[in-house]
């Protein structure tokens, strides 16, 4: 079956639905984001109750997981109990990446999304590796599905 059909009246295909490609991109919260806790762990190791958190934070961000497809943004989380969240890339309003001076010098840092969803008006994809190229195939992502769905921003 193909993706198209010709419009009787003009003669030129018109683009209909098109399902959901693969995964464009992978990531998870970085460990970098623990640092400081970490580093507080450390100092009070003699205690047990800094360990046992410290393995929680540890477990709990790697279980922090983002996906990237080319219609949707799905982020998971939780150890015991998992929720998921997706946002529609064609209601994100605006990309921008903070990197701390740590995770800077590491390579990682944030990419923030404004949207106009209602239940996740901010998203933050913390502490991933390479933010900006991951800005960018948002961005493009973001760009190919408001022309497909003939979205237009307006405020």
């Amino acid at each position: 079956m193909s993706d198209q059909y010709d419009d009787p009246y003009s003669g030129n295909p018109q683009p209909t639905y098109s399902p959901e490609s693969g995964l464009l991109w992978a990531g998870t919260e970085g460990q970098i984001a623990n640092a400081g806790t970490y580093f507080l762990c450390l100092l009070f190791c003699w205690l047990v109750v800094p360990v046992i958190y410290a393995m929680y934070r540890c477990l709990k961000t790697v279980c922090h997981t983002y996906r990237l497809t080319d219609q949707r943004l799905q982020e998971s989380s939780g150890i015991l109990f998992r929720q998921t969240d997706e946002l529609e890339l064609y209601r994100v309003k605006d990309i921008s990446i903070q990197q701390p001076l740590l995770q800077r010098m590491l390579g990682h840092g944030c990419v923030v999304l404004l949207t106009s969803d209602r239940s996740t008006p901010v998203v933050v994809l913390n502490a991933i590796s390479d933010p900006h190229a991951v800005a960018r195939t948002l961005r493009d992502c973001v760009e190919r599905c408001r022309i497909a769905k003939g979205v237009r921003e307006i405020d």
